[in-house]
């Protein structure tokens, strides 16, 4: 079994600190994996594991504002377009390494589309689960577009369910507040295991900025849910709640602050218009209410027009795919690096028996 080792890493260019995990043989061809809200490396832990046995270079960091890496109260140090210049730094000089395939899931597809979009030379393949293409890294205005209306109707749910992204902007810091409250009760909420019914209903987020709060609203208490309906095991949770106690929450509500910055960074400076010619391989997580790409056609559409060598796969599963069925998240990836990035399978031992 493949051991995951932690490491660390100070920027020579913004004196900040970065960590990161790694397994695999260094020298294997680079997975580079991005964590989205709320999270820390190790909730790619089954991945990680899984692709370094077979011969792959494996690195996760922390993204920024998690874990052992830097955080800043300056929202607009989350930007993407001050953040994807990191992750290649990381990638050049931390590992020495030229490119790889990239991997992302929930907000780690914000920097990981910009850097498909921006610099493609360093990417051999891209992976997204959950967030579609030209979505997220559109920002806020462009969400709102792809409401499915029939699932929300617009006098009942003027924002969908992206009414948790309109309360962050318009207060942040309750959001922060909100969630420090208890933190564990916290993240295991939002790690709750997916359920067939919720990728048809509306989110339990479409009414956040109409109630004023998480929750149903500003002072309401925390459900409690049983760590077994997560898809979190204890030491993963604790692991979580450390990081979120050190750091505080600042840094995981900076990352829904930069939508009108996202936005002219992707439109104005993707090459090619946007187009991505490298293949990539889109995960859709069925049970998801935010991120529903199954059921709302739309959600998808302009990945599907922009993306010249595009896979698909979909997961029964809710929004964290990866870690409620590693098994088909893994089997789906290594499947689609066989059939479409097959020079980065590593080793002739393991491509004869493919």
């Amino acid at each position: 079994m493949a051991t995951l080792k932690t490491n660390t890493y100070k920027s020579p260019t913004t004196g900040r600190q970065w960590s990161y995990l790694t397994t695999g043989p260094s020298d294997g061809p680079v997975m580079f994996f991005l964590h989205g809200w709320p999270g820390i490396a190790s909730t790619w832990k089954h991945q990680l594991v899984a692709f370094g046995g077979l011969g792959f270079s494996v690195v996760a960091p922390d993204m920024p504002g998690y874990g052992g890496t830097w955080t800043s109260k300056d929202p607009s140090e989350f930007a993407l377009e001050k953040l994807v210049p990191q992750f290649i730094e990381l990638l050049h000089d931390a590992l020495g390494r030229r490119d790889a395939i990239w991997i992302g899931h929930d907000w780690g597809c914000g920097p990981l589309w910009a850097i498909a979009s921006h610099h493609p030379e360093v990417c051999r393949g891209i992976v997204a689960l959950s967030v579609p293409y030209r979505t997220l890294e559109m920002g806020l205005p462009t969400l709102l577009t792809l409401i499915d209306r029939q699932v929300y109707p617009e006098d009942q749910y003027a924002y969908g369910q992206f009414s948790y992204q309109v309360f962050y902007e318009r207060d942040p810091t309750v959001v922060d507040r909100q969630f420090e409250t208890d933190l564990p009760r916290t993240i295991k909420l939002i790690y709750a295991k997916g359920h067939p019914d919720v990728g048809r209903a509306p989110s339990r987020l479409s009414l956040v900025a109409e109630q004023g709060g998480w929750f149903g609203g500003v002072d309401a208490a925390v459900p409690d849910v049983p760590l077994d309906r997560t898809v979190l095991d204890q030491e993963i949770l604790d692991e979580l709640v450390a990081g979120a106690e050190k750091n505080g929450w600042h840094g995981a509500t900076a990352w829904y602050l930069n939508h009108a910055a996202n936005e002219k960074y992707s439109r104005e400076k993707s090459l090619d218009g946007g187009k991505l010619r490298m293949p990539v391989l889109f995960l859709h997580t069925e049970y998801d209410a935010v991120c529903q790409t199954v059921y709302n056609p739309k959600f998808a559409a302009e990945m599907r027009e922009k993306v010249e060598d595009l896979s698909e796969l979909v997961l029964k599963a809710g929004h964290w795919g990866a870690l409620e069925c590693p098994e088909d998240t893994n089997a789906g990836i290594a499947e689609w690096i066989v059939k479409r990035v097959r020079d980065s399978w590593p080793g002739p031992e393991v491509k004869s028996k493919m």
